[in-house]
């Protein structure tokens, strides 16, 4: 999950110049974001672990972040409307080579690549919302763009 965490790099900054008291405040988000509910479960156990862990100076930062996005989240329930992809499906994909790859379709705080889980906002989310099982998809990346089939889409 990537968050604008108030802080300024000493490289791009005068060290003459004074740092306001509020340097470390976040910038209010402009509008709720959905999460699904494991989602919703994750963040308050990652946070209810940096409050047990203790206060280091990045744990109470991260702890800010999961406190302010806790504050302007509404949960949304996965759904596959017709069998089509929505906010919370898993799309299960295979491209020309026969190799498969699963993404859940998540909300903006609940990101984990790794873990197969993208927003519905990215280009990839965004590409796969509507599609169903069949489909082709034209997947625009940075490496290039890849086709696809859509092979399943589940909740």
């Amino acid at each position: 999950m990537c968050a604008y965490t108030g802080a300024v790099s000493k490289a791009f900054t005068n060290e003459d110049t004074p740092v306001p008291d509020d340097a470390d405040a976040l910038p209010p988000r402009a509008t709720s974001l959905p999460i699904t509910p494991a989602g919703l479960a994750r963040l308050q156990q990652e946070l209810a672990s940096l409050r047990h862990a203790g206060e280091s100076e990045i744990g109470a930062r991260r702890a800010r972040v999961i406190a302010q996005a806790l504050e302007s989240i509404y949960v949304l329930e996965p759904s596959a409307p017709d069998g089509r992809a929505a906010f919370g499906a898993r799309v299960v994909l295979e491209d020309a080579h026969g190799q498969e790859i699963a993404y859940e379709i998540v909300g903006p705080d609940e990101v984990d690549v790794a873990a197969g889980r993208i927003s519905i906002a990215s280009p990839v989310g965004k590409a796969l919302l509507g599609t169903r099982a069949g489909d082709v998809v034209v997947l625009r990346r940075p490496k290039g763009d890849v086709e696809v089939t859509v092979v399943s889409v589940t909740v």
